[in-house]
């Protein structure tokens, strides 16, 4: 069989080539296959790893299940990184040939960093049976028995080992981890002094010491430690940077700088040094520094394109979003798919509200970056952006699950938390967040709102406080500041709060209602908080916050129209404002101008497409008109951006329930969805009702009719609709009894002349 040889047949002369084609296909297969092999060897030796595995590639195509070709072709995989090809051809090879210890030893490791504990555990018994001294392999099972819990077998495997080859260093880390899962702490640290006296040489060793140091708080021996590294491993800036992240742990930024400033003059063409120095910077607010650190880390870059995508996120966290689009089309123009650019290009996505764009883009970059926890980050702040908590939810709980010392992902699950009234949850997530990164200003401010919301008023009020010597002018600080003062009851402090905030930014609506509150409180009257609102509204007129707040004051001293005029003054300054409209339709409802009051929710729908409560006023709006086709869409728009909302499930269940010719089935779904969501909610409940009478299940209709009238007795639409049933089951008197109480009640409205009609029927 002829194979591909890299040498010029063209320069041969026809007949040589032809006898070496004849003398190929004629060869013995096993002496072409030790030919293949061989050349393969003296390849490796002279260290041409791409002829040597062309070589072995060749020998295995001969022969499938010639394991020492595997085997040495898996060893060449490892060497050049490529584990996953390295580990399918030692799994053969331990299949193969289960003489070969080596084979399996390799094997079990990979199975076992890859969780396959069983499948490790299978290897190492094997290497166990054929040689009960294996080093390695008791080694590996007591990984594997630490591992699964069983610490008496992982004591049995390691001193077992340890007896055997008491130099071996791998074996004194091994020792020392089980003496730190039984908490013998000394004894754990004398094991990891070991193995660094055993082989003094492997950095390894010395970081998992340094692990040890730093999770027990011994700050002072681990820096003694890394100095210690820095003086014996001269050829890594690695030391230089765990000294660093130390001092930065400590809080010692100044000497974390000079750490890496030395680093970088040591080591001045690593672009690692370059970056990690870069994100010092970004961290510590020091934007122009961190500028140049990219440049230097740039310049000095095997693959500059990743560091540009880096300096393009940094422009983007900074809001330089023009310099951030060029360095993104600079990346792309040359590698359309590069990670990085595709990244910060679903990040302007989000950035221009085209979150829907942004999924889809980020849902390739998942496909092809499953563990890259920017990706999922980024993926929650699309879903939350679109009202998808759960989606959101999920996203970032992945996110963690890939980054969990990202102090920026903890901070967007407290906002989650927050948002669905999860205090508790909130509180854990943004005190992680801080701890990760003592300077996240946001995670201070999510963990100030969750204590404020759990009312713990004091400790509120003390973190605003501390905060507030750190920021004496941020609004937000303040704020919750004010509000925290409020929850004491101290209403004095809280105005002056207020007071201050307005001198800052006179713009600020919330201060400004809080301000009017504590007026009204106080007893001022109405008129002067209408002026005062008018006043402070001249000073900022393009502030639609302060008109919209006017409207509702306006609205109170009974002047809609000046309310509406106010509110059509916010909505030209700003269309997006979603009270402009909704207020504007309340008013135009109660002065009975539905016509206008359902183009006010149509105009916002227009603005913002996924509104709820644009959706559920129009429906109530058609409802009112007799539009029930038209609500009935409207209530379904809303089911389709949230597919459980109760209220919009509740009321088109009602309205198909009362069709001509209903589709029973879909009223009873969505009155089943509505009840599952809010199951003691009267009004939901008298909708199954209603769905179950028109169903002809009585007995289930007087059921849950019964459930509506005891919370709320006083309502004749639930009493005549618990008649209904009564009757339908044949018990007249208990009917009758029902519907005559709720003649007796106010409210019967329109239904009134109904049920006096069914009194004198029923009563023949």
């Amino acid at each position: 069989m002829f194979r591909f040889r890299p040498f010029p047949e063209s320069f041969l002369p026809f007949s040589l080539l032809l006898l070496l084609i004849i003398t190929g296909c004629s060869s013995n297969p096993e002496i072409e296959k030790q030919d293949y092999f061989h050349k393969a060897m003296e390849y490796l030796k002279a260290e041409n790893l791409d002829a040597a595995i062309i070589e072995l590639k060749n020998a295995i195509q001969l022969d499938s299940k010639f394991a020492d070709a595997r085997y040495q072709l898996g060893l060449l995989y490892l060497k050049r990184g490529e584990g996953k090809k390295g580990f399918s051809e030692l799994q053969k090879v331990a299949d193969l040939d289960p003489s070969n210890l080596d084979a399996k030893i390799k094997t079990a490791e990979f199975l076992l960093i890859s969780r396959d504990k069983a499948g490790a555990r299978h290897q190492v018994e094997d290497i166990l049976a054929v040689d009960p001294n294996h080093v390695e392999g008791l080694a590996l099972l007591a990984n594997i028995e630490l591992l699964e819990g069983n610490l008496q077998g992982a004591e049995e495997a390691i001193s077992k080992a340890l007896t055997l080859a008491p130099g071996l260093d791998r074996l004194h880390s091994i020792q020392g981890r089980l003496y730190l899962t039984e908490k013998k702490m000394e004894e754990a640290e004398k094991a990891f002094r070991q193995a660094i006296k055993a082989n003094p040489d492997k950095m390894a060793n010395y970081q998992i010491l340094l692990q040890f140091y730093q999770a027990g708080g011994q700050d002072e021996r681990a820096e003694k430690l890394i100095v210690r590294m820095i003086d014996k491993f001269t050829d890594t800036p690695l030391p230089h940077i765990l000294l660093a992240s130390l001092y930065r742990k400590q809080g010692k930024l100044l000497q974390a700088e000079k750490r890496l400033d030395t680093a970088v003059r040591i080591f001045p063409d690593n672009s690692r040094l370059h970056l990690i120095l870069a994100d010092f910077y970004r961290d510590l607010g020091k934007f122009t520094r961190a500028e140049e650190a990219y440049a230097a880390a740039m310049a000095k870059a095997e693959k500059p394109e990743d560091v540009k995508a880096q300096l393009a996120d940094f422009y983007f966290e900074q809001k330089k979003y023009n310099q951030a689009r060029q360095a993104m089309n600079e990346l792309l123009e040359k590698n359309p798919d590069h990670s990085g650019g595709r990244l910060i290009a679903a990040k302007f996505l989000i950035h221009e509200g085209r979150n829907r764009e942004a999924l889809s883009a980020l849902g390739g970059l998942e496909n092809s970056y499953p563990h890259w926890g920017a990706v999922y980050f980024n993926k929650a702040l699309a879903h939350m952006n679109l009202g998808e908590v759960e989606l959101a939810r999920q996203a970032i709980s992945e996110a963690l699950r890939k980054v969990p010392s990202s102090s920026k992902y903890h901070t967007l699950f407290a906002l989650l938390h927050l948002n669905a009234g999860e205090f508790e949850e909130a509180k854990e997530e943004a005190s992680i967040a801080l701890k990760l990164n003592a300077k996240n200003f946001r995670a201070a401010l999510l963990l100030g709102k969750s204590v404020f919301a759990l009312k713990d008023y004091p400790t509120a009020v003390r973190m605003y406080e501390e905060m507030r010597t750190r920021l004496p002018d941020n609004v937000e600080v303040l704020s919750g500041l004010g509000m925290a003062y409020l929850g004491e009851g101290d209403k004095t402090r809280a105005e002056e709060i207020f007071k201050q905030i307005l001198q800052k930014d006179p713009g600020n609506t919330p201060a400004l209602k809080a301000l009017l509150s504590l007026a009204e409180s106080r007893g001022e009257p109405l008129e002067k908080l209408v002026e005062r609102t008018k006043a402070l509204t001249s000073r900022v007129p393009d502030n639609d916050g302060h008109l919209v707040l006017l409207a509702e004051l306006l609205l109170r001293h009974d002047d809609p129209e000046g309310a509406l005029a106010a509110l059509d003054k916010a909505r030209d300054i700003n269309p997006q404002n979603p009270r402009a409209y909704t207020l504007s339709a309340l008013i135009l409802k109660k002065q009975g101008k539905l016509v206008r009051a359902a183009a006010q929710y149509r105009l916002l729908i227009r603005k913002h497409p996924r509104s709820l409560r644009a959706y559920m006023g129009l429906g109530s709006l058609l409802e009112q008109q007799g539009d029930m086709e038209g609500a009935k869409k409207a209530y379904a728009a809303a089911l389709e951006i949230k597919d459980d909302f109760a209220p919009a499930a509740n009321n088109l269940a009602w309205i198909l329930a009362g069709d001509k010719d209903p589709d029973l089935d879909e009223a009873l779904r969505l009155a089943l969805l509505a009840k599952q969501r809010f199951p003691d909610e009267v009004n939901i409940i008298d909708t199954l009702g209603w769905v179950h009478y028109r169903r002809k299940a009585y007995s289930l209709a007087r059921f849950e009719f019964d459930q509506a009238v005891e919370l709320q007795p006083n309502n004749p639409q639930f009493r005549y609709h618990l008649a209904l049933a009564l009757m339908a089951e044949g018990k007249r008197d208990q009917a009758l009894a029902e519907i005559r109480a709720a003649l007796e009640l106010t409210g019967a409205g329109k239904e009134r002349e109904e049920m006096l009609a069914l009194v004198q029927q029923w009563e023949k």
